[in-house]
C-alpha cells in the first residue's frame, strides 16, 4: 500500500478573471447549484474532512470560489459559531448569514489573509480552471493561510489530467501536507434510475450552456455542435448506457512543523 490512505471507490446507482466556459451568469449559477446537489449526495455531505467538532465549537473557514453560494449558505447554517470568509471575482452584494463575509478577490492573486488563519479551506471546484503553474502557486497560498493541523478539500477535477491523476504525489512532494486522503466516486450518467437521470440532465445542461465556448474550441459550427449534443443525449438515454463520470475528492492536513521543532528541542535539552 502507498503512503496515501486506501482509495474508497463507490458507484452510486440510486432510484471575471478567467475564461470560464459558461458566459451566462444565470446558467452558471444553475449549473453550480445542481452540481452541488450531486456532490453533496455522492460525497455524503458538505465538509468531509474531520473538522466537525472544531467547526461546531467555533472555527474559521476560507472558501475559494463562491459560485452559486449554496455551499457557503448550508455550512454557515450548520456551523453558526464558525466564521466563513468566501472570496471570488464576483460575490453577492450582501451577506445572507451573519457568520459569512464575502470578499471580491481574484483567485489568482495572493490571498488577502495572514499566515495560519483558517481551520479549513474549501476549494472544491476552482481547481478546474487552474493550469499547472498557477495551481502550484495557489496551493502554496492555501497551506500558508491554513493553521497547522488544519484541513483543506482541494480537488474534484482539473483541466490538467496528469495533475489530477498524480495530485496526491504533488501534495506529498510539497512537504507541507500530511494525512492525505482521497475518495473516488463514479457518478452515473444514464436514464435508468432517478439519480442517473438527474446527473444526465445537469451535464447536458452544462455543455449546451457552454456552446459559445465549446464550438469554437472544437472548431465546429454551432449547428454541428447542436447536432452532436443531440446525438450524445440519444446515446446516453439508451437503456444499455453505462457511462460514468469519475470525480476524486482529496483532503490534506497542514503539517504541524512547530510541534515537531518543539519536540526536537525538548529531546536535545534533555540530553544535555
Amino acid at each position: 500500500m502507498s503512503h496515501h490512505s486506501q482509495i474508497e471507490e463507490h458507484e452510486f446507482t440510486f432510484t471575471g478573471d478567467f475564461h470560464y466556459p459558461l458566459k451566462d451568469k444565470a446558467n452558471l449559477c444553475n449549473t453550480t447549484f445542481y452540481m452541488h446537489s450531486i456532490y453533496e449526495h455522492v460525497f455524503n455531505g458538505n465538509v468531509g474532512a474531520p473538522v466537525h467538532e472544531k467547526l461546531q465549537n467555533g472555527g474559521q473557514i476560507l472558501v475559494i470560489g463562491v459560485e452559486s453560494g449554496i455551499w457557503v449558505t448550508e455550512v454557515a447554517s450548520e456551523y453558526p459559531d464558525t466564521q466563513i470568509y468566501a472570496i471570488d471575482a464576483s460575490v453577492p452584494s450582501s451577506d445572507s448569514c451573519e457568520n459569512v463575509t464575502f470578499i471580491e478577490w481574484s483567485v489568482f492573486k495572493k490571498l488577502p489573509f495572514p499566515d495560519s488563519e483558517f481551520d479549513y479551506v474549501f476549494s472544491r471546484d476552482k481547481y478546474s480552471i487552474f493550469a499547472k503553474n498557477d495551481f502550484q502557486e495557489n496551493l502554496s497560498e492555501i497551506f500558508r493561510v491554513l493553521k497547522p493541523g488544519g484541513y483543506s478539500w482541494l480537488m474534484n477535477h482539473n483541466i490538467d489530467h496528469n495533475l489530477m491523476v498524480t495530485f496526491e504525489n504533488v501534495l506529498q512532494e510539497s512537504g507541507k501536507a500530511e494525512s492525505i486522503s482521497r475518495n473516488i466516486v463514479n457518478i452515473p450518467i444514464r436514464s435508468d434510475n432517478s439519480f442517473g437521470e438527474f446527473s444526465l440532465d445537469v451535464y447536458l445542461f452544462y455543455f449546451r450552456s457552454a456552446k459559445d465556448y465549446m464550438a469554437p474550441f472544437m472548431d465546429i459550427s454551432f449547428e454541428e455542435f447542436d447536432t452532436l449534443m443531440n446525438n450524445v443525449e440519444s446515446e446516453l438515454n439508451a437503456k444499455n448506457s453505462s457511462v460514468v463520470l469519475r470525480h476524486k475528492q482529496v483532503f490534506a492536513r497542514k503539517k504541524n512543523t512547530h510541534s515537531k521543532e518543539t519536540e526536537i528541542k525538548s529531546i536535545v535539552s534533555s540530553d544535555k
